[in-house]
């Protein structure tokens, strides 16, 4: 006889299976904030991020744009140039005193010629090969640029120079009282202030060295270097003469 009532197993299962489904718990989810993007301007390799957006009052970017970089450096201020033309001015009458006052030993006299010498080829080779180098810019085989830099680099070794003409000078005893050396004096005096006044033209120079270089500035340069080329052979050529007779 087959049993008809339901084991308790299966009334568990039915019961399972008639069960309504369990409702899912979802715990609500915040969205995460959006970071706005961020716009970085790198200057010289390091991150300073986005510069504030604050107003720029106009008088004042037009103080700062006309504002000299260094307003006073020697090659940016006329004042400061002549005044360093006086300075040396004195140091060239200094040296005059010293070498009319002062009785030389015959062995310090040698190695004041040989210093003498050295520092003609110190700064007189640091003139040629500036000149050098401007000619070939103006024949076309290098840039502005590239020559006002060489030319820059060599302003240390021909100041040295001509600084060790004059103090090595003193010790020569020359004859002031010859007209050939009082044109030597005034050539080395006319060196030392074209020198100076050098160094505000290639200042100039190096400025206006992206674009087309100006005509007066073209003009300037010519007579710096003609003025710098004949004092030096003069006084190459006195100091020559000199010695042989």
């Amino acid at each position: 006889m087959q049993n008809t009532f339901p084991s308790p197993a299966d009334s568990t299962i039915a019961d399972f299976e008639t069960m309504p489904p369990a409702p899912t718990l979802r715990s609500p989810v915040t969205p995460l904030p959006v970071r706005p993007a961020r716009t970085a301007r790198i200057i010289w390799g390091e991150d300073r991020g986005t510069p504030p957006s604050r107003p720029v009052d106009t008088d004042a970017r037009r103080m700062l744009a006309s504002e000299p970089d260094r307003p006073l450096a020697l090659h940016d201020s006329w004042w400061i140039v002549a005044l360093a033309g006086v300075l040396a001015s004195a140091i060239v009458a200094v040296v005059l005193w010293i070498s009319a006052h002062v009785t030389v030993d015959p062995l310090l006299h040698t190695a004041a010629l040989f210093v003498h010498l050295a520092s003609l080829v110190l700064g007189f080779g640091g003139v040629l090969i500036a000149d050098y180098l401007v000619l070939v810019w103006v024949s076309g085989r290098s840039t502005l640029t590239e020559a006002i830099t060489g030319a820059h680099r060599l302003h240390l070794p021909i100041w040295a120079g001509l600084a060790g003409l004059v103090a090595s000078g003193a010790l020569l005893e020359p004859s002031l009282a010859s007209t050939l050396t009082r044109i030597k004096v005034a050539c080395v005096l006319i060196l030392t202030l074209n020198g100076l006044q050098a160094l505000i033209l290639s200042r100039r120079m190096a400025r206006s060295a992206a674009v087309s270089l100006a005509p007066t500035l073209t003009l300037w340069g010519a007579a710096t270097a003609a003025v710098s080329q004949i004092c030096w052979w003069a006084a190459v050529w006195i100091g020559f003469w000199n010695a042989e007779h």
